[in-house]
């Protein structure tokens, strides 16, 4: 080929890139990755799975051949046993446990009566809280109220719900008096209630500030509870004092 510089000299591979601007791939890579490599630990994975797998078949078969019927009562057994001795050491510990708590934590004092009967009650407390003139005509009073059955149910019922309600010390007090106290004395004080055929007797009656009228029971209507205990059979009985002890003549 000719040119206005003289004649070019012109090789078969002119155009190309030289071997030195590109040099040669390594076989088996493409994009910078070893294809080769990836499938030969894809070749190995896929001879482990095969192999793990007939493996797994002759165990199973293997298994199944041991396992008689006498060999998976066996095996029944041990579970149960199994469970079972699970369970329990499970419940003694639990059992271990709340008494570590109970011996821990302070003993939780016993719940006793603070009046010993309810004639206590209305004779040291409520005759003298709840202090109201008694004239016979807009209120009611009996100092024998021990007298009237449902003056003493009523009563009786204030003296527990009082003993009960005195261990709350927010709200005890104040729930006495709103749902127990004021809704009793209430219909005892109404003249119409059950002291109304004593509206007109001269002991019955108080001066204003004054405790309401009180009359002692006959001894033994009453008797103390804090001195009564709870005998095999569930009776409430009062204590006995022990025997004498006897003396034999030397």
């Amino acid at each position: 080929m000719m040119s206005d510089w003289g004649e070019d000299e012109y090789t078969e591979n002119e155009g190309q890139p030289s071997a030195a601007a590109d040099p040669p791939r390594s076989p088996g890579r493409v994009f910078g990755l070893d294809i080769g490599g990836l499938a030969g630990e894809y070749v190995d994975a896929a001879v482990k799975a095969s192999v793990r797998k007939q493996i797994n078949n002759v165990a199973t078969s293997a298994v199944d051949e041991a396992l008689t019927e006498e060999m998976l009562e066996s095996l029944r057994e041990r579970a149960v046993q199994a469970a079972v001795a699970a369970v329990t050491e499970q419940v003694e510990a639990n059992d271990a446990a709340e008494e570590g708590q109970d011996d821990e934590g302070e003993a939780e004092p016993e719940e006793t009566l603070y009046f010993g009967s309810v004639d206590e009650f209305v004779r040291e407390y409520l005759r003298n809280v709840y202090r109201r003139a008694i004239n016979g005509r807009s209120r009611v009073w009996a100092a024998r109220w021990w007298e009237y059955d449902e003056a003493v149910i009523r009563l009786e019922a204030l003296w527990r719900s009082w003993e009960h309600l005195r261990m709350d010390p927010s709200t005890g007090m104040s729930v006495w008096w709103r749902d127990h106290a004021d809704h009793h004395m209430a219909v005892l004080l109404d003249p119409d209630g059950p002291f109304s055929s004593a509206a007109d007797a001269d002991e019955n009656k108080s001066k204003k500030g004054q405790p309401l009228p009180y009359a002692a029971p006959p001894e033994g209507l009453f008797p103390d509870q804090r001195q009564v205990h709870e005998t095999k059979d569930g009776v409430a009985r009062e204590e006995e004092p022990e025997p004498p002890v006897e003396e034999w003549p030397g």
